[in-house]
């Protein structure tokens, strides 16, 4: 391979101001400057002999000043045709240029260092190429290059608008024509799963973030990409959450005040548009910017300015309305927070921290994921001991829910001789969390800081501030006074007998809860690494947020949702993380799920393929005389592979796991390819254009779009082929009988749960036609009548067969043949 040496370089920033998801974005605010001036002063680290902004005519007026006054070079063309724009430039401006390292104006935090060390890649490396990048480096801190000559070869073949506009494409979209490298970068600038592009208005809230967090760590910019990839190690940078607090008079200041608290731990941002109805708004913002939030953390923007592109919107509105619902739902994942209203069935997940009433509106969307007094940030400071005689009193109502209730339970208490401290804006107590344990008894609300002055072992009673309130406090056990009863003939008989006071209910349970760690902020930051996920047949468009799937359970780290158009049930958000199907997964994992390792289990999973085969056998029966050829997908270690061949089938697999490749070919020696799905070609690999039969045994459940792959196995099968798969049901005796443990026992890697009457006409839109179904995975004694039932008795082995014949079994295997092209 001959080395060169690019003697011409130009580096070229692109940039235009009109884009829709973000207008004007290059020109915002990033600290002090302009977001694109951060990318010129980065990208002038480059080595190059001439730097130039490709911008459009109608950018040019606002951007030329800005460019000249970083020493760049201005050069206008047409705003769509990119494409054009850039070879116009080397035409007219630089004929001579033999390299063009092309970056985009709205990438702020680029990593130089990484697009020198590709042009010394490209030049020693593959200077016979015509374009080089590096992949893996985050979402916009890298470079594309390519040669000028190539660049303007590829203008003159390509007529695709794509190609135009995107400029790279018009190279590697022709790979025929033009030799295009995407190499692996080097490990000191890789980290494909981060972030640092600015194309929303939530990108732009992060870049303000990092820059605050690297100005903190007194980096000097240009930041190189080390600076930038130690900051982002702090997952409260990786993720922008957006918390939505009610700002609604009459609802209470402590929705604000927890979406502040929460945004100062992690780093999240709080919606409080200048609208506001809450009096108290402004000052409660002062005093948290006081108290260390960031100004850049308060949105004031229009909702319209918000955009799609969050990691985690949480609503704490009380009750959401129909239209907060729907309309916060576009902006990304979306939780609900003690949300007692009857539109919050459609988020991804409800969490309920304070004890509430039942929701009205009934159906599993409305129970939440959940229910834990142990996220509220108790107290550090306790009480020795719960009071046995009441001497000093806290009065504390929000002023949004005092209607005099403040000043009669003062008055009341003063008038028994007890020493009183009220909480006003006029006397405010700072960090009154901690000061709790100071009194005997606290006044208040139905709310946390009732949760928190019990945690601190005090007396507590709470004031009747809604009809909604007195329900809840009674309901968990708290004395309840209305503002009538603020006598001092009423509060006597309590006071004189504190035990009544107590709640030694909640009281224990929060002891325990306040042993963890684990408040709010870090559990809503853990949330905002979740996935949400589509329909796997559908898509987007049939999203729960928007009515087209309704939910069917929810856990602690799942909801599951059924999709109204398909019918089928599939995992719609998560916060477990990504399974990686390596070694590990066929031990530890594997043993996790199902008692014992994947090669333990091997002779009792060949067995079953025996059976498997035999009936695919049978269907193909008559076809040919030569052997059927078999492609097993998800092949593992083989055990179907070897079944098959017993049985006369010609053998191949696939798999991601290169470990149990590596046993199928060198132990076992089938034919066997490490290959994504969709990427497989069995021409170039196995050297077939089709095969007579495909299986997925226990595979298909964790793929998550259905779009792609049924329509590419239909592909792979000859005419009249067998596909033939298994997976769990939802129909069986667990999802029937135990549907709660069910669904809360679904393997962290599963997407889907198929049902056996579903299947045939899920099926039927890929071109497949169901020719059998046999139940498997028979388990009466999960029916919780008979869970002590022996296996061994009659009545066992009856059940057993009235559970097949009804289906129940708690998984299934489909045997279809192709009967059409899929479209």
């Amino acid at each position: 391979m001959a080395a060169g040496k690019f003697n011409r370089i130009a580096v070229i920033v692109q940039c235009r101001l009109s884009s829709t998801r973000l207008p004007q974005k290059a020109l915002k605010l990033l600290g002090q400057k302009e977001c694109f001036c951060w990318t010129l002063d980065a990208m002038k680290k480059v080595k190059a002999e001439r730097h130039f902004v490709a911008c459009d005519y109608d950018s040019k007026s606002a951007l030329e000043p800005l460019a000249k006054k970083s020493g760049w070079e201005i050069f206008a063309g047409d705003r769509d045709n990119v494409l054009d724009r850039f070879c116009s430039l080397i035409k007219k401006e630089f004929p001579e240029c033999d390299l063009i390292v092309r970056a985009t104006g709205d990438n702020p935090f680029l990593f130089y260092e990484a697009a020198q060390a590709s042009v010394k890649d490209f030049e020693e490396n593959h200077f016979e190429a015509d374009y080089f990048t590096y992949s893996g480096l985050p979402h916009g801190s890298g470079v594309e290059l390519f040669k000028a000559a190539s660049l303007v070869k590829a203008q003159g073949l390509t007529d695709s608008p794509y190609d135009k506009e995107h400029v790279g494409p018009a190279l590697y979209r022709h790979p025929k024509t033009f030799n295009c490298v995407f190499k692996e970068a080097p490990k000191d600038f890789f980290a494909a799963d981060l972030r640092t592009t600015i194309d929303t208005f939530a990108d732009y809230k992060r870049a303000q973030r990092l820059l605050d967090f690297l100005q903190a760590q007194n980096a000097a910019p240009p930041f190189s990409s080390r600076q930038i990839l130690d900051a982002l190690k702090n997952p409260y940078l990786q993720k922008t959450v957006l918390l939505v607090p009610s700002l609604k008079a009459g609802r209470g200041t402590g929705h604000l005040r927890r979406a502040l608290s929460v945004a100062k731990k992690i780093g999240a941002f709080v919606f409080v548009p200048k609208e506001s109805g809450l009096k108290e708004t402004g000052a409660l913002v002062q005093e948290a910017l006081l108290d260390g939030l960031k100004d850049f953390q308060i949105i004031d923007e229009p909702f319209e300015k918000l955009g799609a592109g969050w990691d985690l919107v949480c609503l704490d509105l009380f009750r959401s309305s129909k239209e907060e619902a729907a309309r916060f739902s576009k902006l990304g994942p979306l939780c609900s927070i003690d949300d007692g209203g009857n539109f919050c069935g459609g988020s991804d997940y409800l969490l309920d921290i304070i004890p509430s009433m039942p929701r009205k509106k009934k159906g599993e969307g409305f129970v939440a994921n959940l229910s834990s007094p142990a996220l509220i940030d108790l107290p550090k400071n306790r009480r020795d001991s719960f009071p046995d005689k009441i001497k000093s009193a806290l009065v504390c109502v929000s002023g949004e829910t005092r209607e005099g209730l403040s000043a009669a339970a003062v008055r009341a208490l003063e008038g028994l001789g007890i020493k009183t401290t009220e909480v006003s804006s006029k006397n405010p107590v700072a960090n009154l969390r901690e000061r709790l344990c100071e009194y005997d008894l606290v006044v208040s609300h139905y709310g946390f800081t009732a949760f928190e002055a019990l945690a601190a072992n005090c007396a507590v009673v709470l004031l009747a501030t809604s009809g909604l309130h007195k329900k809840l406090s009674k309901k968990y056990g708290f004395a309840c006074l209305k503002k009538n009863d603020l006598t001092e003939s009423k509060l006597r008989p309590l006071l004189e007998n504190p035990s009544l006071l107590e709640n030694k209910k909640f009281k224990a349970a929060l002891e325990v809860a306040g042993g963890s760690s684990f408040g709010l902020a870090n559990f809503v930051q853990r949330l905002s690494f979740g996935q949400k996920f589509s329909c796997p047949v559908c898509g987007p468009s049939a999203s729960f947020a928007g009515g087209g799937a309704k939910v069917l359970a929810r856990t602690p780290s799942h909801t599951f949702c059924r999709c109204k158009k398909c019918g089928i049930i599939y995992l719609s958000f998560s916060t477990d993380s990504r399974v990686q199907y390596e070694a590990d997964y066929f031990g530890s994992e594997y043993k996790a799920q199902y008692g014992r390792a994947y090669l333990d289990d091997f002779d009792s999973i060949k067995a079953q393929g025996l059976r498997r085969a035999k009936i695919i056998r049978a269907l193909l029966l008559g076809r040919s005389s030569r052997p059927a050829s078999v492609l097993d997908i998800g092949c593992a270690y083989g055990p179907f592979l070897a079944a098959a061949k017993d049985l006369g089938f010609e053998p191949y697999g696939t798999d991601i796991s290169q470990s149990a490749l590596d046993y199928v070919k060198n132990d076992l020696g089938f034919r066997a390819v490490r290959s994504n799905f969709a990427d497989f070609d069995p021409k170039k690999e196995f050297g077939l254009e089709g095969f007579d039969a495909v299986s997925m045994w226990y595979v298909i459940e964790h793929c998550k779009d259905f779009a792609e792959l049924l329509p590419r196995v239909n592909k792979l099968l000859n005419k009249g082929g067998v596909f033939a798969f298994s997976t769990p049901s939802a129909q069986g005796v667990s999802g029937r009988f135990n549907k709660k443990t069910f669904f809360a026992q679904s393997p962290r890697d599963h997407y889907t749960i198929w049902e056996p009457s579903r299947a045939a006409s899920m099926l039927r839109r890929f071109g497949f036609k169901a020719v059998k179904i046999v139940p498997a995975g028979i388990h009466p004694e999960r029916i919780k009548f008979f869970k002590n039932l022996s296996q061994k008795s009659f009545i066992f082995r009856l059940l057993a067969v009235f559970c097949k014949a009804l289906s129940l079994g708690d998984t299934f295997e489909i045997y279809c043949k192709k009967i059409k092209e899929a479209r």
